[in-house]
């Protein structure tokens, strides 16, 4: 018997990665939480993330130094998001750099708690398979 596929892809359903990376969820059962605090702007938790998954049991820090890969990608993504304000508020609008500046350092310092936990979430989801618990 076959499987009943849909014609459309839904990368947003559960057991896929990018489902895992924008719930911020363990890459291994898509239930745990990657954080303790589910609020990216409470800056003094910004970083804190259980051991492992309270559901699956998931080593969250593999090894010392796990993470440094994830600047890697926080880089990659900021350096996306000053060339999209900049060609935005350059060609578009005609603002000078000074303006331009202030704008693309206003947004990064805004969106510095999401790229962050983004980041995290997408490294860990490079070295961990989807893997539900059996119930």
């Amino acid at each position: 018997m076959t499987k009943n596929r849909s014609i459309f892809f839904n990368p947003f359903k559960k057991g896929r990665k990018l489902y895992s990376i924008l719930k911020l969820k363990c890459p291994r059962c898509h239930e745990g939480d990657l954080f303790l605090n589910k609020n990216p702007y409470k800056l003094k938790d910004l970083d804190k993330m259980p051991k492992s998954c309270p559901v699956c049991g998931e080593d969250f820090y593999r090894e010392t130094g796990f993470y440094y890969g994830a600047m890697m990608i926080s880089h990659a993504t900021t350096t996306v998001i000053a060339v999209i304000v900049h060609v935005t508020v350059f060609y578009f609008y005609g603002w000078a750099i000074a303006p331009n500046l202030l704008s693309l350092l206003t947004l990064l310092i805004i969106s510095f708690p999401l790229v962050f936990r983004s980041s995290r979430a997408i490294w860990i989801n490079f070295f961990v398979k989807y893997n539900p618990p059996v119930k």
